[in-house]
């Protein structure tokens, strides 16, 4: 009896070894989700377990900085990440060398936006008056041509510390840090409802927390001008002087200055973490980014032509 007892022990064991083997649809992932886009990348994970939580898919997650997330993956402790700033080329390189199947694919494009409270009365920027106002050159509301009658100081609202910050200061400033004082926060969230209370506040927040903080707060519309000699999403000639709201048809067209890429990058193969950045890069996943106003990276764009500015 007890050869036979063994026997059964080591069937049931190999039977549940079996069951347990990982697929693109099965298995157990953590993932650490930025911040900035996480409204949108829980709905994506929200979407991936409706489809594929009966056959076994098990994903948790953990809302941290982009600093962090990028962290983590490159100590080898996360196999996906998603990310607002881009890993460096030595960061790639090193990747590379630790993970013959490391790929790295832009899967959306966003923006960040910036809000002032719901009844200011200035509806519009260039990029030349946000980079006085955060080096500290403008400092009053009346020195802006647009934003009479107001006046008073300008309280700016920022979360610290974060990709948001780090944008800001890349785009506007050339890498140097914001030198105009500004209100710290802790989200974007927090961002967005200190400005709902203040009348003279103006905020930075990523654009796909309008949508999902319900904000009442007014997004401003943004020009660029011949002093903004950016590159990296170079816009038609003839939109210098105009001014565009974070649609996701101007941002597809660069016509809205402040776009940035989101960036998937993996390092796997047949597992999990593979299949879910399977299913954030097709059609489906694609269409929750453009739900929260956000710009899909992977599927050809068509645009109306009576879409607003």
């Amino acid at each position: 009896m007890r050869p036979l007892y063994f026997v059964i022990l080591i069937a049931l064991f190999l039977g549940c070894s079996t069951d347990q083997k990982e697929t693109t649809t099965r298995g157990k992932l953590h993932l650490s989700i930025p911040e900035s886009i996480a409204p949108v990348m829980v709905d994506e994970v929200n979407e991936f377990l409706a489809l594929y939580s009966s056959s076994g898919a098990r994903i948790t997650y953990t809302v941290v900085s982009t600093a962090e997330a990028a962290r983590r993956f490159m100590l080898d402790t996360s196999r996906i990440v998603f990310l607002t700033i881009p890993l460096t080329q030595m960061e790639k390189e090193q990747a590379r060398n630790t993970s013959p199947d490391f790929n790295e694919l832009v899967i959306a494009y966003d923006g960040i936006a910036a809000v002032v409270h719901p009844n200011s009365n200035i509806v519009q920027m260039t990029i030349t008056e946000l980079q006085k106002i955060l080096s500290g050159t403008i400092t009053r509301w009346e020195q802006l041509a647009e934003a009479k009658p107001m006046k008073g100081k300008i309280n700016i609202y920022c979360q610290d510390t974060s990709d948001v910050e780090e944008y800001l200061a890349h785009r506007l400033l050339k890498e140097s840090k914001i030198t105009n004082a500004y209100k710290h926060t802790t989200s974007d969230l927090q961002t967005l409802q200190s400005i709902e209370k203040d009348p003279r506040g103006l905020g930075f927040v990523a654009l796909g927390w309008i949508d999902s903080a319900k904000s009442t707060a007014k997004v401003l519309y943004l020009g660029r001008t011949k002093e903004d000699t950016d590159t990296t999403f170079a816009p038609p000639k003839e939109v210098l002087g105009e001014f565009f709201s974070p649609h996701p048809a101007n941002i597809y067209r660069n016509y809205y200055p402040l776009k940035r890429a989101i960036t998937m990058y993996t390092r796997t193969h047949v597992d999990l973490a593979a299949g879910f950045g399977t299913y954030v890069a097709t059609a489906e996943g694609q269409k929750l980014f453009l739900k929260r106003g956000l710009l899909p990276g992977t599927q050809r764009i068509k645009l109306r032509s009576n879409l607003p500015q």
